[in-house]
């Protein structure tokens, strides 16, 4: 049964569609969300087995987690190919690569509207994560984050984006800095979920953390992990710790004795109580209380 509740995307795992093996480790794993790769991970000669792997995996999973299927873009002239074969009740939804512009959602869109007909699954039942993934992409995020109701989420893939540049990684992150936090910036205006770009030093995790940290402090809330063992130390930076959901506790329940003694200014540790660090903590405590209740929902 697909999971109605806000999607918790702490580590998102992707895996090539037509490798077993690995498909059985990322089921294994502890990941949020499975993505079943029939993209770049799967050779051209390929895609046909990863097609028929994949829904040979969907119709005996019991798995409780989302579980996405990265696409082919409409322009490798596969994408339909792919929904024909794959999409059933047992998907939350999509991931869309290569985008480009909001009209190259808004026909995946209609295609996905058909395929539900044809399943006879309700309107809107597969949801969508866009791939941001290219300069033209990055320049059109905003309009590409609104331009559906499926959208509830947009990933920043860096390594295309560079090769698209003809850039390179710099340190400190500062090549990748000015598109991941316009794909931030755009997802939050729309009021979907960020995830950000994988961290390519495989093994790397004091680089890892480095790497998430600056994330966090551009606003992203996941990431793409490449390997299991990178979801420990994901999901720990990637949830409030416990020091931060007591202190936001305290602060509003400073606020709200604030307001009931008509004071107009009020400091918790050292922070003045004002309505962006309110809604700060307000928002840290939902995000608290989604992951509890996603993990609960695992557990049933």
């Amino acid at each position: 049964m697909k999971y109605v509740g806000r999607y918790i995307l702490r580590t998102v795992l992707f895996t090539a569609g037509h490798n077993e093996k690995y498909i059985n480790k990322a089921f294994e794993s502890d990941a949020d969300t499975i993505v079943l790769d029939l993209e770049d991970a799967v050779p051209a000669n390929k895609k046909a087995e990863a097609r028929k792997k994949i829904m040979e995996v969907l119709k005996v999973n019991t798995d409780k987690r989302p579980i996405f299927v990265r696409i082919n873009p409409l322009e490798s002239g596969d994408t339909l190919k792919d929904l024909d074969e794959v999409a059933c009740e047992k998907l939350s939804g999509f991931v869309y690569p290569k985008v480009y512009n909001a009209e190259d959602i808004k026909v995946f869109d209609a295609q996905l509207s058909l395929k539900e007909k044809n399943l006879n699954l309700p309107k809107g039942y597969f949801d969508i994560i866009a791939l941001i993934e290219t300069p033209e992409a990055v320049l059109n995020v905003h309009e590409i984050a609104r331009s559906s109701k499926r959208m509830k989420a947009l990933l920043f893939g860096c390594e295309d984006f560079l090769a698209d540049m003809e850039g390179e990684h710099g340190m400190e992150g500062r090549s990748l800095l000015v598109p991941r936090h316009l794909v931030s910036m755009a997802a939050r205006a729309a009021g979907i979920i960020p995830i950000d770009t994988p961290y390519v030093k495989i093994g790397d995790f004091e680089g890892l953390k480095l790497h998430i940290q600056q994330a966090k402090e551009l606003g992203y809330e996941g990431m793409l992990v490449m390997t299991p063992k990178e979801i420990p130390i994901v999901k720990e930076k990637y949830s409030p710790s416990k020091e931060e959901v007591e202190k936001a506790k305290k602060l509003v329940l400073f606020s709200l004795e604030t307001n009931e003694a008509n004071k107009g200014i009020a400091v918790v540790d050292n922070i003045f109580v004002s309505p962006p660090t309110l809604s700060r903590a307000n928002k840290l405590l939902a995000r608290h209380e989604n992951i509890i209740k996603f993990e609960s929902y695992l557990k049933e």
